[in-house]
């Protein structure tokens, strides 16, 4: 809510809110902003500051960066003082990856991923990998990862999910962890409050602005879904009732 309400965090839309799994935002936040921010940047937080301890300095590699979870990647990592690669398919998305902060984006239509992301990494790869497409590509994503490289599987955006081949993960000794963010806020809500007590430091400062790619009206909720479904969501869908 606007003006030192509250607002619902993931992890409770299944069984009923607790106490915990809610938070105040920020007087300048709205309603869009609050809805946009929730899951996304919960899931970004988690991912980079918790599962992969990124560090300053580091390198980002994030798939899917115009999406919702992936802009919000974008902009945390920046945040967190990282060097972000955004890949994402077409000049459109490629210029939203830019907006949120990254320093240098890919278009994995056009180019070979890992080759590029090597190059501009100086020959490394990228430190932390932020998946939330999945899909066929996999093992390219996989490729562009740095020896001791933390490869964050996020989600399945491409509706396939992959085949781990452990072959190249013995080779660049790389860790795979996955980002269960439902599931984390559930179980450690201490560790939750305290992401998104970071998240909102950050929004006050302006490190952070969700991408709001679409709005729709309640009554046209179902096209909304078809947009997010069909891969076709600039940033977040956003549903507004009354609107």
């Amino acid at each position: 809510m606007h003006g030192g309400g509250q607002i619902l965090a993931p992890g409770s839309g299944e069984r009923p809110p607790r106490a915990d799994q809610v938070f105040r935002i920020p007087d300048a936040m709205g309603w869009d902003e609050a809805a946009a921010l929730n899951l996304t940047y919960g899931t970004a937080i988690l991912g980079l500051a918790r599962r992969a301890q990124l560090q300053p300095g580091e390198s980002v590699l994030v798939l899917g960066a115009a999406g919702g979870t992936g802009s919000a990647a974008v902009q945390v990592a920046k945040a967190m003082g990282a060097y972000v690669i955004g890949a994402a398919g077409g000049a459109e998305k490629l210029a939203i990856a830019e907006r949120c902060g990254a320093d240098a984006v890919v278009d994995y239509r056009e180019e070979a991923l890992s080759a590029r992301v090597k190059e501009l990494t100086g020959g490394r790869g990228a430190d932390v990998v932020f998946d939330p497409v999945g899909g066929s590509d996999f093992r390219e994503y996989l490729r562009s990862t740095a020896w001791n490289g933390r490869y964050l599987v996020v989600g399945f955006a491409a509706g396939e999910i992959p085949t781990v081949g452990l072959n190249l993960i013995l080779l660049k000794s790389v860790s795979i962890t996955g980002v269960a963010y439902g599931a984390s806020a559930r179980l450690d809500p201490a560790e939750n409050a305290e992401n998104f007590a970071q998240l909102f430091r950050w929004y006050d400062d302006g490190l952070l602005h969700p991408v709001i790619g679409q709005r729709f009206a309640l009554e046209d909720g179902a096209e909304a879904l078809r947009v997010v479904s069909g891969r076709g969501a600039l940033g977040k869908v956003i549903i507004e009732i009354g609107a």
